[in-house]
């Protein structure tokens, strides 16, 4: 019964990533960029060591981050804020 709950779960979860354009992300992406979203939610902007440290991406390496943040600026998820050194705001909060 807790398995089809969890199946359930997971399911609309997956829909839910492809209605906002992020199944194509890989696992990492998805980590970072929500953890970037997390704190944007909370403080407007994502700061790099807030990143490192938020617990979505706590358990990567600091170069991966680093890369990964390249990837999402190139995918167009994540711009850098120009209001704030070091930051990261989700791209569509640009609007």
């Amino acid at each position: 019964m807790a398995h089809e709950s969890l199946i359930s779960f997971k399911i609309l979860l997956q829909k839910m990533e492809q209605d906002l354009g992020l199944s194509e992300l890989s696992d990492v992406e998805n980590k970072v960029y929500l953890a970037i979203s997390d704190l944007s939610n909370q403080f407007e902007t994502a700061k790099t060591q807030a990143v490192l440290q938020h617990q979505f991406a706590s358990s990567m390496g600091r170069a991966t981050i680093f890369r990964t943040l390249i990837k999402l600026e190139e995918r167009k998820k994540i711009s850098k804020s120009p209001e704030t050194h070091g930051a990261y705001m989700l791209a569509s909060d640009l609007g």
